[in-house]
């Protein structure tokens, strides 16, 4: 059987090359996910062996279907029937097409094998047939079970592989299979995650791009959906994104006065009228498990200038890291801010850090007392609405110029959806347990005279 040759851009062509079984490919309108699609159906329906991820091969027959699935039949036909004569072409043509069925939604190759249009509103149609390879086109738009029910079984016979590609919708069971995919979940050993912008196409026009952004009709949340390929839900029913203003100093200092751990230029309480604080937020610490390392959600910590205009974040730290290093970057933060107040998240981990963290006090030679922030019983969304939705809608709660503020700002925007991480808010919330914050100034009263010159009162 004669080759089929095909051309890739750089990023489909990373898709391709990867050996993982299950694929999840999260891109931009115009990346060119429906084009790549079509190429790998009509490579795997010439195929006459398969070979798994483990290395079984297993023997191919016309039995075994190749399946593309979008949410609609309507629309599965509409995207991929012209895309599969685009690319494959006809047999008395030249190309491998040998025959086909509009109606049934089939087409078969050369190799006497089919690829199936099917569409996921109609889940009883997806029964009954041996899978080698399926591509699941805008999987946020379909429901979870089926994949869970209907398509996974049917890979059994011979491992078959699966491609899921989308632009996000939000964070839903897309957002779900992609996270545990990006991050090796137990379970998702053999998936892996792809994510590309529209721009990553280089045979797409950068200044259609930039046009589009240009629209002051078009909201910040659609461009970042459907063009940047980012997992927003854009709620912000409780905290919105515009609330929090970005400043590049703060008032009444000189700019460039001290360096935070990055070796951004900060400015803090030491050249400000008002108190700094650190806290942290614990979340675990990496483990060895063989040859990889098992992660739990990331550890924040919040360095805050409280004043009495405002609170301003100087700066949040936020990884998976071991617990010497968590103590070394605590440590950091209080010795680039003398005076401030240290509260650490109570519980077992805390405890587990300490004498971690006393040595780096001895290292660095400073000392300080660290504060048990306690939950009080507050679920954590009411721990962190009550402290950060009043003062942000009040703006008084800035954010300092920084490469953290994006992921702040993106948790603010998706809060409190389940599916979100809320990590960078909670660490800052803490902050309302430890300070007192007085948002009168002198000039609010009368100056106080005594009654009694003598007594005082």
């Amino acid at each position: 059987m004669k080759d089929f040759q095909v051309s890739l851009h750089p990023g489909q062509a990373a898709i391709y090359n990867s050996k993982a079984r299950f694929k999840v490919c999260a891109a931009g309108r115009r990346f060119g996910k429906s084009h790549f699609a079509a190429l790998m159906l009509g490579i795997e329906a010439l195929k006459s062996t398969h070979t798994a991820s483990n290395g079984n091969v297993y023997p191919l027959t016309v039995e075994h279907g190749v399946y593309y699935i979008a949410p609609t039949f309507d629309q599965a036909k509409r995207i991929m029937w012209p895309k599969l004569s685009e690319v494959l072409g006809y047999e008395k043509q030249g190309g491998f097409i040998r025959r086909e069925n509009v109606n049934d939604g089939w087409i078969e190759l050369i190799s006497g094998r089919r690829i199936y249009i099917k569409g996921a509103d109609n889940p009883h149609t997806l029964r009954g047939i041996a899978l080698s390879y399926v591509v699941l086109d805008e999987y946020a738009d379909m429901k979870p079970f089926v994949w869970d029910e209907i398509v996974d079984p049917a890979l059994m016979d011979v491992e078959g592989d699966a491609l899921f590609i989308g632009t996000p919708k939000g964070k839903n069971h897309f957002y779900k299979i992609f996270m545990a995919s990006l991050e090796n979940h137990k379970g998702y050993e053999d998936w892996e995650a792809f994510h590309f912008k529209s721009l990553d196409n280089p045979f797409l026009n950068p200044a259609e791009i930039e046009r589009m952004m240009a629209q002051s009709n078009r909201s910040m949340d659609v461009i970042k959906q459907e063009i940047e390929a980012s997992f927003i839900s854009g709620g912000g029913a409780v905290l919105k994104p515009d609330w929090f203003e970005v400043v590049d100093t703060l008032p009444g200092v000189e700019q460039n006065t001290l360096k935070d751990v990055h070796g951004n230029h900060i400015a803090t309480s030491a050249a400000a009228d008002g108190h700094v604080y650190v806290t942290v937020d614990l979340a675990g610490f990496i483990k060895a498990h063989g040859n990889k390392k098992l992660r739990s959600d990331q550890t924040v910590i919040a360095t805050t200038l409280v004043t009495a205009e405002a609170w301003y974040i100087l700066d949040i730290q936020y990884g998976h890291w071991d617990t010497r290093e968590v103590a070394l970057r605590i440590m950091k933060s209080v010795s680039r801010n003398p005076g401030c107040r240290l509260g650490i998240e109570q519980g077992a981990l805390m405890h587990a850090i300490g004498p971690y963290l006393e040595d780096e006090m001895r290292r660095f030679n400073r000392y300080v007392t660290p504060e048990a922030l306690k939950h009080g019983g507050a679920a954590k969304i009411d721990r962190i609405t009550g402290s950060l939705q009043g003062r942000a809608e009040r703006g008084r709660i800035k954010l300092l110029k920084g490469d953290w503020n994006e992921e702040f700002l993106s948790e603010a925007a998706d809060f409190p959806d389940p599916l979100s991480h809320d990590d960078l808010l909670d660490a800052v919330a803490y902050v309302d347990q430890l300070a007192v914050t007085n948002y009168f100034t002198d000039a609010d009263y009368e100056e106080w005279e005594p009654l009694d010159l003598d007594s005082g009162y």
